[in-house]
């Protein structure tokens, strides 16, 4: 019987020895298993999926922003233009006419901005455009982020139109500017009520890159610090 106990024992000792053993071994690959099995509709959002939309960000509709001070909206578009560059998520810079003035983005935008990717157009709302429409269109994701100013007009315009069109919307509400807090009030409002879901550079970017201890996450954590 005793030597029975002890076998038993010797065999549950090396069986918790090998358990310790591969430890990190099962930890590392349930980790990387739960970054890939994680459900849709949940907290992650899949970067293959997403596209940018940034409207109206210009030297002079920028101003015009009484919700958030231009200076911080530009530090948000900027950082969410540095994620998006770092997960490769297409962006659109749809701006209008300025007077006599050339339709370019701010300067913090300027690095992300090329002929290709900004769209000049004369009506209200960017899906009004046919052509900016279309360049949504041909990048076949389905998940669109907006930013822009302002949000009674150009931002409003493009997430009512982008739901209408079957795209899940989310607007980021730090990279938004409202001309006072009473009418932007009432645009959030209306998007939440169409099914548009508000967040903010942070919270966006925690969800599409969860992981701040590898690459890509580690880079887009960097990217959004000066927020912080």
């Amino acid at each position: 019987m005793k030597t029975m106990l002890a076998r038993r024992d010797l065999l549950l000792a090396g069986l918790a020895a090998s358990m310790l053993t591969a430890l990190p071994v099962l930890t590392t690959t349930a980790r990387a298993e739960a970054k890939d099995a994680l459900p849709e509709g949940g907290a992650r959002l899949d970067p293959r999926q997403v596209q940018f939309l940034f409207a109206d960000l210009q030297p002079t509709v920028l101003p015009l922003s009484r919700t958030v001070p231009p200076e911080a909206l530009g530090r948000s578009a900027a950082a969410l233009a540095k994620v998006a560059t770092i997960l490769e998520i297409p962006m659109l810079f749809s701006v209008v006419p300025q007077g006599e003035v050339p339709s370019t983005v701010i300067d913090e935008l300027r690095p992300y901005a090329t002929a290709a990717n900004t769209v000049r157009r004369t009506l209200a709302g960017p899906f009004m455009d046919p052509p900016t429409a279309a360049a949504v269109a041909a990048s076949g994701r389905r998940t669109m982020v907006v930013a822009g100013v302002a949000t009674e007009v150009a931002v409003l315009h493009a997430v009512l139109d982008a739901v209408a069109a079957g795209y899940s919307v989310h607007y980021v509400v730090d990279a938004i500017g409202g001309l006072s807090e009473r009418t932007e009030a009432a645009a959030m409002r209306h998007m939440e009520h169409v099914g548009a879901v508000p967040t903010s550079v942070l919270s966006l970017t925690t969800r599409l890159t969860p992981d701040f201890f590898s690459p890509p996450g580690s880079e887009t954590f960097e990217a959004v610090k000066p927020l912080l």
